[in-house]
């Protein structure tokens, strides 16, 4: 039975083909990140696990606004509920990048609205790392902004 439950994470990197426009050209400069950010954002809301496959690394650790630390997995089945949702894709601000070596930090602030209708402001931060040729985002913080 475990080997049911945890198979199917097992082939996905495999199946998965990163040949994605997003994806193409990427250089070690602050434009890349940006343009990685906002491509996150929109495969996120379109439920594009591929994407999120390509762009995380296998260990990507994310502490979430309740201060739960997830996944890769977690990240890739919170965005697996957007599928069919067809979310609006909002004006996405330019993050701050900030670039040391082979490491980038982007981060900004997020609005979204929670379930009661009232509007949430969120502090992010994402970690992104330069291997291969590519960037790869391997921590992610966010903070709830109290009003």
């Amino acid at each position: 039975m475990l080997v049911v439950l945890f198979a199917p994470s097992i082939p996905l990197r495999a199946q998965t083909t990163c040949d994605m426009d997003a994806l193409k050209g990427q250089q070690r400069d602050v434009a890349t990140i940006q343009r990685l950010e906002n491509a996150w954002t929109v495969a996120y809301l379109k439920a594009d696990t591929n994407f999120e496959l390509c762009l995380l690394s296998k260990d990507f650790t994310e502490i979430v606004r309740s201060g739960e630390v997830k996944f890769l997995s977690d990240e890739l089945a919170f965005a697996r509920k957007n599928e069919g949702k067809n979310l609006p894709i909002p004006k996405l601000p330019e993050p701050t990048v900030l670039l040391h070596d082979n490491v980038a930090v982007a981060y900004g602030t997020s609005q979204s609205t929670g379930p009661d209708g009232k509007i949430k402001e969120t502090r992010y931060a994402d970690y992104y790392v330069w291997e291969n040729g590519k960037w790869h985002a391997f921590f992610a913080q966010q903070t709830s902004v109290e009003k």
